[in-house]
């Protein structure tokens, strides 16, 4: 009878051995889940001015956390504010000739045409009575030829005068011709044009964040001058981050988008984080040497995004993440 137990409990510690065994060499898969691990991804912003010119002011600094519609940095601007008041004065002045031109003539200005026709009109009657008088006496051998001529060329002045007093009047009165008025309404569109150029270069002078997240790298200090496009600062979208894990080909076949994952780390024991596989490689890569063992990195893998809820922004870029990709 004693035999009989000795061996029933020998086979059931061989039975208990060779399934910690297998636990321990399927413990990456077990109960219906998938363990791996990797490192916490966030999305990456380049924040750069539109145009060149110097720093004036950097208002945050690495590992601030800033909101989107947050002033980031501000270039001088002395000579982009010059040019949007310089453009403001151009558009008011185009946008009142126009209205001049479009209300027409104003009485005053008829009647000093009107004023002015009249008193070229009395010059002209005066020089040609003295022209008359020139010839009476030119006749009568009393002035020269010379006198004659002066008077003849002061009477053909005054007509010209009158002539041109009486096509302003006409002008006047008629007002200005169409073509006129849409040339002076093309010059008030060019100059809404510039104003709104000049105002929008001056809004490209301020960065802005996109969206909330945190500073992840300063690349200028106030006082640079930095060309268009060159990052200024990088922002990390802590709203959306994942988990980028690496599967072995033999366990690829149970990976699907879709299914659920819970995420651990270390620096906030016990605390969990719900995940969603959400990208899975098409192509096969070596494991990144910070992954896997020496042994392991000879071998080919899959990547896998899992999407992780960070309402607290707690999970920070680079913080290593334990992932249990519930397969069932």
């Amino acid at each position: 009878m004693k035999k009989k137990v000795a061996i029933a409990a020998a086979f059931l510690i061989v039975i208990i051995i060779g399934f910690l065994l297998l636990k321990k060499i399927n413990n990456n898969h077990d109960d219906g889940v998938l363990i791996v691990s990797g490192n916490v991804e966030v999305t990456e912003v380049n924040m750069g001015f539109k145009i060149p010119g110097r720093v004036m002011e950097l208002l945050t600094d690495e590992g601030r956390k800033v909101n989107a519609g947050d002033k980031l940095a501000v270039l001088d601007d002395a000579e982009l504010q010059s040019q949007v008041a310089q453009n403001r004065a151009y558009l008011s002045e185009a946008v009142t000739k126009l209205e001049e031109l479009k209300i027409g003539s104003r009485p005053q200005e008829i009647q000093q045409a009107m004023a002015t026709v009249d008193q070229a009109e009395a010059e002209r009657h005066k020089a040609e009575k003295d022209y008359q008088r020139a010839e009476a006496l030119f006749g009568k051998e009393v002035v020269s030829a010379q006198y004659l001529d002066t008077a003849r060329k002061t009477y053909d002045i005054a007509v010209a005068q009158h002539n041109k007093a009486l096509e302003a009047l006409s002008l006047v009165r008629e007002g200005p011709r169409k073509e006129v008025i849409k040339g002076s309404g093309d010059r008030v569109l060019q100059a809404k044009a510039a104003l709104q150029l000049s105002i929008e270069r001056l809004h490209d002078s301020i960065i802005y964040a996109p969206a909330s997240g945190v500073v992840l790298q300063k690349n200028v200090e106030p006082g640079e001058t930095v060309a268009s496009g060159l990052p200024v600062y990088t922002i990390g979208n802590l709203a959306n981050p994942w988990i980028k894990v690496y599967v072995k080909e033999d366990k690829l076949g149970c990976i699907k988008l879709g299914q659920k994952a819970e995420i651990t780390t270390d620096s906030y024991p016990g605390k969990k984080y719900e995940g969603t596989v959400t990208y899975i490689s098409s192509e096969a890569e070596f494991t990144p040497k910070n992954v896997q063992t020496q042994e392991e990195r000879v071998k080919l893998v899959f990547g896998v995004k899992v999407s992780v809820q960070n309402l607290n922004d707690e999970l920070k870029p680079g913080m290593p993440a334990d992932v249990k990709i519930v397969l069932r």
